[in-house]
């Protein structure tokens, strides 16, 4: 089986899985819901500090904030859930680029998981965006790309939405 079949295969899996598959978990019949405390809704602060890319993935750090109200997180913030990618541009052209959709089995949500940010505080990590599949002939990706993200909490969709430019470093000549 050749690499450029084995990556076919691989978004073929990928595209079956997105449309709901056995990436998405359900939470067995005797498990408790956790839910958001009450509060009040938040006026939302996003910023995406450090932006990278390989010409595959995008990455940098992502910081949430309140200015007012409060904020209900998943403490882990994980990628596939606070983060989704709503378009990918060319830079120099302005083309929509075709991308890739990834989710993830996570274990359920626990009580211990729940963050309710405050005004003026911030909560963020490091994350990893997979944009591109990695090319079987070691093509580099694009040089440059416009990402359109949307920002989600708990128990709110799109509470911002940063677009962010990254170039890709340039190769060495060989």
């Amino acid at each position: 089986m050749t690499r450029s079949m084995l990556l076919a295969l691989g978004l073929t899996g990928l595209t079956a899985c997105q449309a709901g598959g056995f990436f998405r978990s359900r939470p067995p019949d005797d498990a408790q819901a956790v839910t958001c405390p009450k509060h009040e809704a938040a006026s939302a602060r996003v910023e995406f500090q450090n932006p990278g890319f390989d010409g595959h993935t995008l990455t940098g750090r992502l910081l949430l904030g309140t200015a007012s109200g409060s904020l209900c997180l998943d403490r882990r913030l994980i990628e596939s859930h606070t983060l989704t990618v709503e378009r990918v541009l060319d830079c120099a052209s302005g083309q929509p680029l075709a991308f890739l959709v990834v989710d993830v089995r996570t274990p359920p949500l626990r009580e211990e998981d729940l963050l309710l940010l405050g005004p003026g505080q911030w909560y963020g990590r490091q994350v990893s965006v997979p944009l591109f599949p990695q090319a079987a002939a070691g093509q580099p990706g694009p040089e440059c790309v416009d990402v359109e993200l949307s920002v989600h909490t708990l128990d709110a969709d799109a509470i911002a939405k940063p677009r962010v430019r990254v170039t890709r470093p340039t190769m060495p000549a060989p």
